[in-house]
């Protein structure tokens, strides 16, 4: 009888470890930036375009943009070529980029060169003269220099 107990024990012990095996499984999404885009760490999901004051979502490939006071995705923006776009990778995933648009605004204005986004992001700031050039004066303002 103990033959048939231990027998029977080793029997159970063996299809309770052979049953089906549970394998976790990995899903990569490749996610191709578009030709007119830089290219994006694994991750991303947002283009932030300051010419259009909106967004472009690289997994959907569609462009979130503000019409009449609401967010809307759309696959194309009629007035715009894209080739023309300075987009910025933004560190945001989700469904609403928006929530962030103030910042991305200030971060990345419409007449910043592309190159200067970079220093931005870098907490350089503006080189000398490029704020005049951006946001006007003429050096004759109240200050205490020659009149």
């Amino acid at each position: 009888m103990k033959r048939f107990t231990t027998f029977a024990f080793s029997a159970l012990l063996a299809l309770a470890f052979s049953g089906p095996s549970v394998q976790a499984q990995q899903v990569t999404i490749n996610i191709n930036t578009p030709s007119w885009g830089p290219s994006a760490p694994a991750g991303s999901q947002y283009y932030y375009i300051p010419e259009v004051g909106g967004y472009y979502d690289l997994r959907d490939q569609n462009y979130v943009v503000e019409r009449q006071g609401k967010w809307q995705r759309l696959k194309s923006i009629s007035g715009y070529a894209p080739s023309s776009f300075h987009p910025v990778v933004i560190d945001y995933r989700g469904a609403q980029p928006w929530v962030q648009i103030g910042r991305h605004r200030q971060l990345y204005p419409v007449a910043l060169p592309p190159g200067q986004v970079k220093r931005l992001q870098n907490g350089k700031g503006l080189p000398p003269g490029q704020a005049k050039k951006l946001y006007g004066g003429n050096g004759h303002g109240k200050g205490k220099g020659k009149h």
